[in-house]
């Protein structure tokens, strides 16, 4: 294919990592805009000078048919990303949140997929990293949370708060992994239900809930294919809409019988839920998604998560 004849994207320049080996050839328009110049070669080592040189220019571009190659580049780098001095929180946080949205987008899409779910553990990595690297991070964080409800953007929501939540609470290292990888999954099973079903702009009738009601178990299965083991992260996913005084679904379990990652990941579910648009109505201000936790969910939420919630957000 002749330069002329190729089609370009372009790329966000801050992913380029030094010393690490590009994938795929780099260009930038030439002087007059007409046409494109290589830049960097595939099979370079980005060095210090490198840098230098995209830090200068305004835009970069790859050929659309290596977009495959660039998007597995930001995957294998998105740690090293996550833990750049050279790029500020609030960069960092948009470009993991938006590497998150395309990793979650293909795993419902594709939820059998094996080679999918592995590329969820890089993505639940590197938002502990952000907030475990700085004390400013769940704000960066959560100004970055979508406004809009969507399955996908959804899960992502919930794990940042959960995240966030759980790294207030004291939880860290692979324990809040865990927990991360129980929050972004927590609702894989709604791939699993009719898409009618899912984007229903108005109230469910008793069969269309009761179908959805089988998310969590669908989604409890799909995990157990992926080869996850950890049970933490099972009834986190599984348990996400149990009630403490029972009632709730799949197992009506009660009390303890609902795990810490559950309890955690349900008050967070409730809360995104509350605090985005969707298409029947409107977001509700953080006071009175909180208000209503408290007056209308007693007895089905843990009222000391939701309390913590409340710390987190305040401070």
């Amino acid at each position: 294919m002749s330069a002329k004849s190729k089609r370009y994207k372009s790329i966000d320049k801050r992913v380029i990592t030094e010393g690490e080996n590009l994938t795929f050839q780099i260009y930038l328009p030439n002087e007059e805009r007409t046409n494109m110049s290589l830049f960097l070669q595939s099979d370079t080592v980005v060095n210090a000078n490198d840098k230098v040189r995209l830090r200068e220019v305004e835009k970069i571009y790859i050929d659309e048919e290596e977009a495959l190659a660039y998007e597995a580049y930001v995957q294998q780098h998105i740690q090293t990303i996550a833990r750049s001095e050279d790029i500020s929180l609030d960069d960092k946080a948009i470009i993991v949140y938006e590497k998150a949205s395309s990793v979650i987008d293909e795993m419902f899409r594709n939820p059998e997929s094996l080679e999918i779910a592995k590329n969820v553990k890089p993505v639940v990595d590197s938002f502990v990293s952000i907030i475990l690297h700085d004390p400013k991070a769940v704000e960066s964080l959560l100004k970055i949370t979508a406004h809009d409800y969507y399955t996908h953007t959804h899960s992502i929501n919930v794990s940042i708060y959960t995240l966030s939540l759980g790294a207030f609470l004291g939880i860290e290292g692979e324990d809040l992994k865990a927990l991360g990888m129980a929050a972004v999954l927590h609702d894989i099973g709604k791939s699993k239900v009719n898409y009618d079903i899912i984007n229903k702009n108005g109230k469910l009738t008793e069969m269309e809930f009761e179908e959805m009601k089988t998310h969590p178990e669908q989604g409890h299965k799909i995990a157990l294919n992926m080869g996850i083991t950890d049970e933490r992260i099972l009834t986190g996913i599984r348990h996400h809409h149990e009630k403490l005084v029972g009632g709730g679904y799949p197992d009506g379990h009660t009390g303890n019988e609902i795990s810490q990652f559950a309890r955690i990941i349900g008050v967070c579910d409730v809360f995104d839920a509350l605090t985005t648009k969707r298409s029947y109505k409107d977001p509700m201000t953080t006071f009175d998604s909180i208000k209503l936790m408290k007056e209308a969910m007693k007895g089905h939420l843990d009222f000391d998560m939701v309390n913590a919630l409340i710390r987190m957000l305040h401070k």
